[in-house]
């Protein structure tokens, strides 16, 4: 029996947290394979869901990656190294296209305007060089899937040539979840408690839940009565790997991209 603290006591101590929500990489593949022949957990599962399991998720060995738009950042490289490493999981990108661009959110900004690592000063402080590749007063408020770049490229199709680029003949698979998602509940607290449930025994899901003042709230009241609530219907944990190392998740750099790739948007740049 899953001893569960209370939300107060997990948001309050950062060790506990992660023990709780966390599963170790090479665990959480070992209990994936366990719980796949488990007729009675799959049961469960589709008895507590208010939609089905996406196709995708519904093939063997899925890690899962839940972004906008699927893009070669830091973050998504760490994610396919991650579990290129397993040589057991097949690396799933779902994307949420139809969801509204707006530019002051950090991970929708930097759709637009793509950062690129040029190291650290003497102070330890990151150097970024920028490129802007949309028009942001333009595009706020469209869908994502809307959004044309500079060149009149779809923003979509645009990021996901740059991953093509960067991944040659690679086996990942976009999953545009949008019409999911709506049928879910349409919005985060509705939906949570679906997607979470898509991780008990059909994929693990790649994340990082923080407890810092940004994303607290979030986390607080939308993940942890969601997460709670699948351990007291199922009697088992969501399978959640930590994707950045907890001690440096939210940096700014994992959304950033290496210096030598910022030749294919230059190139794109030069189409205007």
């Amino acid at each position: 029996m899953i001893q569960i603290p209370d939300i107060e006591v997990l948001i309050a101590d950062r060790l506990l947290f992660n023990a709780f929500i966390y599963t170790p990489i090479n665990d959480a593949v070992r209990m994936l394979e366990e719980r796949s022949g488990d007729e009675s957990l799959e049961e469960t599962v589709k008895n507590n869901l208010s939609v089905e399991i996406p196709s995708v998720l519904q093939k063997s060995s899925c890690a899962f990656l839940s972004r906008h738009v699927a893009t070669p950042n830091y973050e998504t490289r760490r994610f396919i190294n991650l579990v290129e490493a397993t040589q057991k999981l097949t690396p799933v990108l779902g994307e949420y296209i139809d969801d509204k661009f707006v530019s002051n959110n950090v991970l929708k900004h930097g759709l637009g305007r793509l950062g690129f690592y040029q190291g650290r000063d003497r102070e330890g402080n990151m150097k970024t060089e920028f490129c802007n590749c949309i028009d942001f007063n333009a595009s706020n408020g469209k869908k994502i899937s809307e959004i044309k770049t500079l060149w009149g490229q779809s923003l979509v199709d645009f990021h996901h040539e740059f991953f093509t680029k960067t991944y040659l003949a690679h086996d990942t698979m976009f999953f545009d979840a949008s019409g999911w998602y709506l049928k879910a509940g349409g919005n985060a607290i509705n939906y949570y408690h679906n997607l979470l449930l898509l991780f008990v025994r059909n994929g693990i899901l790649f994340e990082n839940f923080m407890l810092d003042k940004k994303e607290l709230l979030f986390t607080k009241e939308i993940f942890l009565p969601a997460f709670i609530k699948i351990v007291q219907e199922t009697g088992v944990k969501p399978l959640i790997v930590a994707l950045e190392p907890t001690e440096i998740e939210g940096d700014i750099f994992w959304n950033c991209y290496p210096p030598e790739s910022m030749s294919f948007i230059k190139d794109k740049l030069h189409l205007i």
